[in-house]
């Protein structure tokens, strides 16, 4: 085929391109005049540009995958997807709401970040899994570069009991992964697991029972069984306001770092609803950080509560049988 003037196979284009990417020396290669590919990338052309020398044979946003293909294609052949995007590849939340794409490229190697393509030089490259057809970090790998590049405590502890909850990943897994590569952004997710080793559930009960006495509702009671209208045990409340059966939960990680414990609250959770209590959770870091927002929850979520008939449940003092019921 002739540069220039000739006709475009948009067969062997589309033959060469991976999930719609090409890069433009290949282009070239197939005989696309240089002057062709830049009208057929222009604002309102039925090419686009993705990422610098690669060309994407539609003109519309990229999905996710696509996005990961063509971060693949732009960093070459040894790079290694990591981050929240090969999270989503491993099937471990989604990467569509996230402005970058997270590649690992060897020590030797050079690359500049751009565009939605989010590069870093690594002497420690992992041994990468095929997903999707592309080469992947393993998950404990994805997972650590993820949390070392997120600002959001909340969102970092959220993020790490998603992926130990699904069984991608153990708490001594993460450790070591963090343990093993650069310092560089691990302050915060090693903080989180420090809390959770060192019982940080305790202690934000203690601080939130201090808040609450800043509420001007009426006293709680602490550590009661449950029990609805036909004598059914419900669950162990650990804050309870008896007059509008209400409970106050602080949501610890702790309780969030293994599927059964998962399966447990969300299971107490749904026999709390369905009975009609009223349930209100916050996580130790929102007692630490922001309470006023707490007391404010609390008032409004107890307003509620009053407005409402209050559901026919009653409580008692613990016994051996309700920590086992609980479980």
């Amino acid at each position: 085929m002739k540069r220039g003037g000739g006709r475009i196979d948009a067969k062997a284009i589309a033959a060469a391109s991976d999930r719609g990417l090409v890069r433009t020396a290949h282009l070239l290669a197939l005989g696309v005049a240089s002057k062709t590919i830049v009208r057929r990338t222009l604002p309102g052309g039925v090419w686009a540009r993705a990422l610098p020398g690669l060309v994407f044979l539609k003109n519309r946003s990229l999905t996710p995958i696509e996005r990961a293909t063509a971060v693949s294609i732009y960093c070459g052949r040894d790079a290694v997807i990591s981050g929240r995007a090969g999270l989503a590849l491993h099937g471990l939340g989604a990467s569509g709401s996230f402005e970058e794409t997270f590649a690992l490229i060897p020590e030797s190697q050079h690359r500049k970040s751009v565009g939605f393509a989010a590069v870093e030089r690594t002497w420690r490259m992992p041994t990468p899994e095929i997903k999707s057809g592309l080469r992947v970090a393993p998950v404990v790998r994805c997972l650590c570069d993820a949390v070392r590049r997120m600002k959001n405590t909340e969102q970092c502890m959220a993020l790490i009991a998603s992926v130990v909850q699904r069984g991608g990943a153990t708490v001594d897994a993460i450790m070591k992964e963090l343990d093993a590569g650069s310092t560089r952004g691990t302050a915060m997710p090693r903080r989180v697991l420090r809390e959770l080793a060192a019982g940080a559930h305790s202690v934000a009960e203690a601080q939130a029972q201090k808040l609450y006495g800043r509420s001007g509702l009426p006293p709680m009671q602490h550590n009661v069984a449950v029990y609805d209208e036909r004598g059914k045990f419900l669950l162990i409340a650990d804050n309870w306001l008896d007059d509008v059966a209400l409970d106050w939960e602080i949501d610890s990680l702790e309780y969030h770092l293994s599927p059964a414990d998962h399966r447990a609250t969300v299971a107490r959770r749904e026999r709390a609803q369905n009975a009609g209590l009223i349930v209100v959770t916050h996580l130790p870091s929102d007692v630490r950080d922001d309470p006023e927002r707490v007391l404010a929850d609390l008032r409004a979520r107890y307003d509620q509560a009053r407005a409402r008939a209050r559901p026919n449940v009653t409580v008692r003092p613990l016994a051996d049988r309700d920590y086992r019921q609980s479980g």
